[in-house]
């Protein structure tokens, strides 16, 4: 995203300051204006471009000198066509500032946010082939295709339209011969263009995309939670297949995912509570188990998330549907696309959420009630935990959180979306700003997310 421009001039001579005014902000020398850059906000920091002509041109070498700005304060990037067509915008609980972002290439208002990490997006394309996306830069890179999954095939349906064909080999009970046998014959996903709504279910990045391959994209994908990864560059997505090989003690329900830059490894987290590390540094991947699995873990929506510090946080999301206080609102071509019988009238409600402190030396976990001085951010981003005395504004001892229940988000689209602030103290949820739900742009599909702003 660019700034517009002007040519800096002054009323009277046209080169002297304005009068009554001492100051000409548009001399002040290139170096001290990129300083200046370096301590504001992204969003600040863009619009700055637009002051002048001198301040265009500090931006212009600030975005050169691939200056990294500080820790920004996160963002809820949310697309909508209310806005302009193909545009998005970003919006900041801290501030309260909206920017808005022009997509001519990419709308996001046709495509779905599966996952956010260092300021950048996972979005799919038509093919339901995963891409990375800078929303204020605007620079894009591909990942490898669907079909570079291990078991994913491209084929036709018996209608003779493009389909994926998914290899899952997985066991089932054969009541006639009373054993498990498996499953060879594949299951077959249409169309194309929403095969995203059933393969993925977690992206993790490692570092920034314009490390290069330094960056390593971990997937949690069909069927039931596998594991698989590609650094920048890979033409194919690599299978973390469990066994001896690996170490990784199962191959299905992982569910969430994050990694830590304290020891280079990422950890991975099952339906179960159970958790293992994974080392993907060396030739081949090694996993290690850390985490048993925890009584009582199954229904809740589970999250892994490092605080400041290091230590590792389960957080246990619990959620129901509850009758909307508000009627959906469908466009005049709407589909039902609601599956088991769910009312499209329904909200998807956070009513209970727990904290679980993760021993990795003693494999065991530690209830606690509180995060008194930090913040957490949830939903399909990586997941955050926030010093609130860095960020002012951040309410203490709270999540904020978005939708990311992967049933609610892909077939129930022209519902209301949870985006709001849980209080830890109070098990509550309040509105992320007051105010009429008319000025909720962010309601709809695709589900927003969370985001911190990146120039690199």
């Amino acid at each position: 995203m660019e700034p517009a421009t002007n040519n800096g001039s002054r009323s009277g001579s046209g080169s002297g300051p304005i009068a009554g005014d001492t100051r000409d902000w548009s001399r002040l020398p290139e170096d001290l204006l990129v300083s200046v850059l370096r301590a504001l906000h992204v969003a600040d920091a863009v619009r700055s471009g637009a002051v002048c002509t001198s301040w265009n041109e500090a931006y212009a070498a600030f975005r050169r000198f691939r200056v990294p700005s500080p820790k920004q304060p996160p963002c809820l990037l949310y697309a909508s066509e209310a806005l302009a067509p193909g545009a998005a915008a970003l919006h900041c609980p801290v501030t309260g500032a909206t920017l808005r972002i022009p997509f001519p290439q990419a709308p996001l208002a046709r495509r779905p946010l599966l996952g956010s990490g260092h300021g950048w997006l996972v979005t799919a394309d038509e093919a339901s082939d995963l891409h990375l996306l800078n929303p204020v830069t605007c620079a894009q890179v591909a990942l490898p295709p669907i079909t570079a999954i291990h078991h994913v095939r491209s084929g036709t349906d018996e209608q003779g339209d493009p389909a994926y064909f998914v290899y899952e080999n997985l066991p089932e009970y054969n009541y006639s011969t009373h054993r498990f046998e498996v499953d060879t014959e594949p299951t077959i996903l249409e169309p194309v263009d929403r095969s995203h709504e059933w393969m993925y279910y977690r992206v993790v990045l490692s570092a920034s995309p314009s490390a290069g391959r330094a960056c390593v994209v971990l997937l949690l994908h069909m069927p039931q939670g596998e594991v698989s990864f590609a650094r920048l560059g890979d033409d194919r997505w690599t299978w973390v297949a469990p066994g001896d090989d690996t170490g990784l003690p199962s191959r299905y329900g992982y569910r969430d995912a994050m990694y830590s830059a304290t020891d280079g490894l990422f950890y991975l987290l099952r339906l179960d509570a159970s958790m293992c590390s994974l080392d993907l540094n060396g030739p081949s991947p090694v996993a290690r188990k850390i985490l048993d699995s925890l009584p009582k873990s199954v229904d809740p929506t589970k999250y892994l998330v490092q605080t400041p510090a290091g230590d590792i946080l389960q957080v246990w999301r619990s959620r129901d549907y509850v009758d909307s206080q508000i009627p959906a609102e469908f466009p005049p071509d709407y589909v039902d696309d609601s599956i088991g019988g769910r009312d499209p009238c329904l909200e998807l409600n956070t009513f209970e959420m727990q904290l679980y402190k993760v021993d990795l030396h003693g494999h065991k976990v530690e209830l606690i009630k509180s995060l008194p001085e930090f913040a957490l951010f949830l939903g399909c981003s990586g997941s955050l935990c926030l010093p609130v005395k860095d960020f002012p504004g951040l309410k203490a001892n709270c999540a904020y959180m978005t939708d990311d229940f992967l049933e609610y988000v892909n077939f129930l689209k022209h519902n209301r979306r949870e985006i709001g602030i849980w209080d830890m103290a109070e098990q509550s949820m309040s509105k992320l700003v007051d105010g009429s739900p008319a000025i909720y742009p962010w309601l709809n599909w695709p589900s927003p997310i969370w985001i911190q702003p990146s120039l690199l």
